[in-house]
């Protein structure tokens, strides 16, 4: 009996542990004692409605074409989101020799090497486009070297303040103890019986077509800028566009021969863009007539893939979207090392 009295305090001190610290509840993760939460999509992690339950497979197998014959080796750099994250894709993916990744929320302090033929992607998904050029792209640093920086940690006292703010505790103890399939099961039982008396999801999803399928809320809460159907003003389109060019300009100061952007349809965008007035914020970027750098246009092929081309409960795309998007970032790798001497 006192041996059982140890052992549940060994438990709970190490349960009100993780609950406390972000470290170890990464750490718990890296060591696969827990789910991540996230095994069957970033939406169902959210809504937990069995009929969005989309068990995620490691897209393998992709197959870039054939390099162009070059005289210099090629680097190529993206500024990017969840949807070029490592766990996605990464050097092997590219037609290229080199290859450095950078999040929006980070800084890639540069220094371009001259006998490089340096090419940079700027990927975004488009709900949040619109946030992050409200001014022209602030990443890239120059420097004497290339290394990437992250935001500087909060404060200690912050970081004590978070470490007993009840929202992050809570989460932290979610992921720890209630990500497991025997807990998401008794979840699902709750979801469903909601949905089916009350026709209610959680707040942070919306379903769509109907209820065939299912979005981020702040794919269609037009309260926010991140909606596909919020409207954008055309002097909101040319300010874009300015702060767009303006970054391609700083980025041939700092030696890039070749910029290029690719914004990610959001998936109410492909899969119901009549759910509301769609503001057709990608195309009108695309083909502003001030734009001054190629793009990556998939909304088309997505919409005609239809639902193959994101996954059932997650925001971001399958294996047959994520290879469409790669093969044409690297035909226009290819086109763009034609092109340079």
């Amino acid at each position: 009996m006192k041996l059982l009295k140890y052992v549940v305090l060994v438990v709970g001190c190490l349960i009100w542990a993780v609950g406390q610290s972000q470290y170890l509840l990464t750490k718990v993760g890296e060591w696969q004692w827990i789910k991540d939460g996230y095994q069957y999509g970033d939406l169902y992690r959210l809504a937990n409605l069995s009929a969005f339950k989309d068990p995620k497979d490691t897209c393998t197998g992709y197959t870039p074409p054939a390099r162009t014959p070059h005289s210099k080796k090629v680097h190529l750099y993206i500024i990017g989101d969840s949807f070029s994250e490592k766990e996605r894709v990464g050097p092997s993916d590219f037609v290229a020799d080199k290859y450095t990744r950078v999040h929006w929320a980070d800084y890639l302090h540069i220094k371009l090497d001259t006998t490089e033929t340096n090419i940079l992607l700027i990927e975004s998904v488009e709900r949040h486009f619109r946030q992050k050029m409200v001014a022209p792209i602030q990443v890239l640093i120059p420097d004497t070297a290339t290394f990437i920086s992250v935001v500087d940690p909060p404060g200690y006292m912050t970081q004590l303040d978070n470490a007993f703010n009840g929202t992050f505790t809570r989460d932290r103890l979610d992921a720890f103890l209630f990500q497991n399939d025997f807990f998401l099961t008794i979840k699902e039982w709750k979801a469903d019986l909601q949905y089916k008396l009350f026709r209610r999801v959680n707040e942070s999803v919306t379903l769509v077509n109907d209820d065939q399928d299912m979005v981020f809320y702040m794919d269609t809460d037009t309260s926010g800028i991140t909606s596909s159907f919020t409207p954008a003003e055309d002097s909101e389109i040319d300010s874009i566009v300015n702060h767009l060019n303006t970054s391609a300009q700083f980025a041939d100061s700092l030696g890039f021969e070749h910029v290029f952007l690719s914004i990610i349809p959001n998936k109410v965008s492909v899969l119901q863009p009549e759910y509301g007035i769609y503001n057709r914020l990608i195309e009108r970027i695309y083909n502003h007539p001030e734009l001054t750098m190629p793009t990556i246009d998939v909304l088309a092929d997505f919409r005609q893939m239809g639902r193959h081309s994101y996954l059932k409960g997650d925001s971001h795309w399958t294996c047959e979207g994520q290879f469409l998007w790669l093969n044409k970032v690297n035909t226009e790798i290819n086109r763009m090392v034609a092109t340079t001497p």
